[in-house]
């Protein structure tokens, strides 16, 4: 095997099943003694969670209008060397996004994947062949591979529908899924519950792999990852970029950043480690839930999203580590907040119930649930003063998805959706305080170089 195979699992749409058939494939791999890497398109921080936790291994994100087509390229190359195949979970239907240059498929022209779609048979036989040959013949610099069928009701439904996929496409089906509620994943609101919080996960994951092992020619499935072109002929990787002042800050040590990492902060993205690590700072992971202060030796902190509603009262209850924050923010401890990390700081955060608890009152505001989502998509910005990420008018690219709103906030930030979307007025989001910045967009910094470099900087002089 290459060090550059790999696969695209795309669909029709979302809710086809892309997820389910990517666990089991994951385990089934694995099980094989082999070396898989996993990827998944788009700004999705659950699925990742998810690919890792059957891996044991991180998984990366891979999102074009996020990142830049040359990290996207990067983070691929550097993450896939070593694998047997690298496995990239492709995000709704294959060519949702195109018209922002971000769809699955847009993803597998500039990385030159095979793409195995997976055709949801569950209301249909023969006619899963007109559907497959639609998506083969939509656009011809696609490299549609393979299908996988899902939610089969038995063999002689297989039959009828790969023989159609086969007839009107010519494309090899490499297997299927069973329809079988054993198979199911849990959800909640934004997504799919996280590893941790399901107990059965162990459970549902390895029966999709037994699933795709027993139902799936991975040996042909394997092959077609291994006919993906070296990474050189897909395109230029752009190196890992060394940040300002190198890999280490004053007197040759790396700068410590406390990093939530816990039940109720859990949304990150694993390049933006390796991005802090090039600027020369290491992150430090702690648990607001179970911690009562601040790693010792932080110089800045840096408070992800997640699922803090779902935690409220517990967070509320935790007086020592707000007091602890608190009391390092006043100090002039840089901290950098995104969504639920951002909600954290706020005077007050209600849960699910709709019932407020305390948060650690640093910035302005409370944070209300709504029932349905109030933002979702892209948003670039800028900020409309000086803050810890930089001077006023710091341009940030990001994504917002969340069900809540803030009440009070200052509008730290001025934010747009792409050029491609029409808006009528910009929105106005998060808060400042000293140095402290908060707000529901979420950064890859692939994409906002600038405004990671104010944040080290901040933590090295922080830091003395």
């Amino acid at each position: 095997m290459t060090d550059t195979a790999r696969i695209v699992i795309a669909a029709a749409s979302s809710g086809a099943g892309k997820t389910s058939f990517t666990l089991g494939l994951l385990g089934a791999l694995r099980a094989r003694g082999l070396r898989v890497g996993a990827f998944k398109a788009g700004p999705d921080y659950i699925d990742t969670q998810l690919h890792a936790a059957v891996l044991g291994r991180p998984s990366r994100n891979l999102d074009i209008r996020l990142m830049g087509s040359g990290a996207v390229l990067a983070s691929l190359a550097r993450n896939g060397s070593g694998n047997a195949l690298s496995v990239i979970e492709g995000v709704m239907g294959l060519y949702d996004g195109s018209t922002l240059g971000s769809s699955t498929a847009d993803l597998a022209v500039l990385t030159s994947s095979p793409v195995i779609l997976l055709v949801d048979a569950s209301a249909s036989a023969e006619s899963a062949g007109a559907v497959a040959l639609g998506f083969a013949s939509y656009r011809r610099d696609v490299r549609l591979a393979a299908v996988v069928l899902n939610r089969i009701a038995g063999e002689g439904h297989y039959r009828s529908a790969r023989d159609s996929v086969a007839k009107a496409t010519g494309l090899p089906v490499l297997g299927y899924l069973p329809s079988d509620p054993a198979l199911a994943l849990p959800e909640r609101h934004l997504g799919l519950v996280e590893p941790g919080d399901s107990p059965d996960f162990g459970r549902a994951t390895a029966a999709l792999a037994a699933a795709v092992e027993a139902h799936v020619d991975l040996d042909a499935l394997i092959a077609v990852a291994e006919s993906a072109p070296s990474l050189d002929a897909a395109g230029p990787a752009a190196p890992r970029r060394e940040g300002a002042g190198g890999a280490a800050g004053a007197g040759g040590r790396a700068v410590r950043v406390a990093v939530a990492r816990d039940p109720a902060f859990s949304f990150y993205y694993e390049d933006n480690f390796d991005a802090m690590r090039d600027m020369g700072l290491e992150p430090v992971f702690f648990s607001p839930l179970a911690d009562s202060a601040l790693p010792p030796g932080s110089s800045g902190l840096y408070l992800g999203g997640g699922y803090p509603e779902l935690h409220a009262a517990s967070l509320g209850r935790n007086v020592a580590m707000c007091d602890s924050i608190r009391r390092a923010a006043e100090a002039g401890l840089p901290v950098f907040a995104e969504c639920g990390g951002y909600l954290y700081l706020l005077g007050s955060l209600e849960d699910l119930e709709g019932s407020p608890h305390p948060g650690c009152g640093i910035l302005p505001g409370r944070a209300r649930m709504g029932k349905g989502l109030a933002a979702l998509g892209y948003r670039e910005g800028r900020t409309r003063r000086a803050s810890v990420l930089g001077p006023a008018g710091t341009v940030l690219s990001g994504h917002v998805f969340h069900v809540s709103t803030v009440e009070g906030a200052e509008g730290i930030l001025s934010l747009r959706p792409p050029a491609e979307v029409a808006a009528p007025a910009p929105e106005l989001d998060g808060s400042a305080r000293g140095s402290v910045f908060g707000s529901y967009l979420h950064l890859h910094f692939a994409k906002n170089p600038e405004a990671l470099a104010g944040f080290a900087a901040a933590c090295r002089a922080f830091g003395g």
